[in-house]
């Protein structure tokens, strides 16, 4: 038998490229589709992350320290 003859779509070739990581297509995201209003709640609740891993660690009386 022969292959298939018809030409791929958009979808089929994705799907063969493999997959993305978690961050190009976040960025992809914010690129394509200009959601650049989300920026400051992604980047608040980076910070606030960043602040209860820091909590926990020895790091947390110079963190008291601050408010």
């Amino acid at each position: 038998m022969t292959p298939d003859p018809t030409p791929k779509t958009e979808f089929e070739k994705q799907v063969e490229s493999g997959s993305q990581g978690f961050f190009s297509e976040f960025w992809d995201f914010f690129c394509n589709n200009k959601k650049w209003w989300l920026t400051p709640i992604v980047l608040v609740l980076l910070l606030f992350g960043i602040l209860v891993i820091l909590a926990s660690t020895g790091a947390a009386p110079f963190i008291y320290t601050l408010f």
